[in-house]
């Protein structure tokens, strides 16, 4: 189902940001969906996303395998039982201090930092939008073709992080990380679960 067409503008993208905004630390169980190239099939984690209050980002991987990845500081840390510890600055992963980027401006409710760093639109009505950010820096631009944020109300559904090799991520939070994945799980199928549709 699409969107509503008597709104094809959309809600304005600044007052759907402020709707977002959580209080910190905050945390949200999530499933995510990667589309690579190199893979015959999608990759489907599970897990939790942790904002910290000091701006650092917590990504726990809990299924297939356990993993902890820590954002904070310009610093990437990755964990995993049995492993020594990798540590990497984060210019070296623009497309993750991009999303951690805007997972940040958008827990804060806060439209100006995310205007720093995205062109934003919006389509959809106040029930069902959808906010699509695309890089204001060229050189991110290489690696992020976009990210679109899928929403019902005030509660976001899914990021979806679009990279310039074709690759793709969608991570549904809140409610929607429970909700069973289709069957396959085809980026048509998850398009629709997240924008909230049967």
């Amino acid at each position: 189902m699409a969107l509503p067409t008597a709104s094809l503008a959309g809600p304005d993208p600044a007052t759907l940001v402020a709707a977002l905004a959580r209080p910190t630390p905050a945390t949200t169980a999530y499933a995510e969906v990667r589309f690579v190239d190199l893979l015959t099939r999608p990759l489907t984690l599970r897990g939790a996303l942790e904002y910290r209050a000091d701006g650092g980002l917590v990504k726990r991987v809990e299924s297939p395998y356990r993993e902890t990845t820590t954002v904070a500081a310009g610093q990437v840390t990755v964990e995993r039982a049995g492993k020594p510890p990798r540590r990497f600055a984060l210019t070296r992963a623009p497309e993750l201090g991009a999303f951690l980027e805007s997972f940040a401006a958008l827990l804060g409710g806060d439209a100006a930092r995310l205007a720093q760093a995205y062109d934003s639109s919006s389509a959809g009505d106040a029930a069902h939008w959808r906010l699509t950010l695309v890089p204001r820096d060229a050189r991110l631009r290489k690696h992020l073709v976009r990210i679109a944020v899928d929403g019902v109300g005030s509660a976001p559904r899914c990021f979806t992080v679009e990279e310039s090799g074709g690759d793709a991520s969608v991570i549904l939070v809140e409610q929607a990380a429970a909700a069973p994945l289709p069957a396959p799980p085809t980026r048509a199928a998850l398009d629709q679960l997240c924008r909230g549709t049967p």
